[in-house]
């Protein structure tokens, strides 16, 4: 007996308030990139970080979706860009993103595999690398802009 799929590629896992830092950005990217093409994902990257982290970011998801492009399995699914679900599709690939800059290779290409043709799970995985860091990066820097300085210059 076959069992009926109810699960599909765009079936809400989460909402975009539980995507904090990394993850977040990155399906706020894939979002854009799908939607306005590169015209709206360097858009958006320019309006939450510098010029030089944005541009730096760009050049990433641009490396990204060159590798993703003529070795993809299906087309991701994504929600529109001002939509609060989460769609599968786009936690997989956030996660893959993410645990491609923690240093997590295994687990990268294994999550690439599901992605991509084989010929294309190492350029992926190496390019979702670059992007995650750059990403990563300025998550971390949004977050130290948020504290106050201290009462004391000195530093040790």
């Amino acid at each position: 007996m076959k069992h009926v799929r109810t699960i599909t590629p765009d079936a809400p896992v989460a909402q975009m308030d539980d995507m904090t830092g990394l993850p977040g950005i990155v399906i706020a990217c894939l979002r854009h990139w799908n939607r306005g093409g590169a015209a709206a994902a360097l858009g958006l990257l320019r309006a939450h970080m510098s010029e030089a982290t944005a541009c730096a970011s760009f050049e990433a998801l641009q490396d990204l979706t060159d590798v993703l492009g003529p070795h993809i399995r299906r087309p991701l699914r994504c929600h529109a860009p001002q939509c609060q679900c989460v769609g599968l599709d786009e936690a997989a690939f956030a996660r893959f993103v993410e645990e491609a800059a923690l240093g997590e290779r295994e687990e990268a290409l294994m999550l690439a595999s599901l992605l991509v043709a084989p010929r294309g799970i190492m350029p992926l995985a190496d390019a979702a690398h670059r992007l995650g860091l750059t990403l990563h990066r300025a998550v971390l820097q949004q977050r130290t802009q948020g504290f106050p300085d201290p009462a004391n210059q000195t530093r040790h």
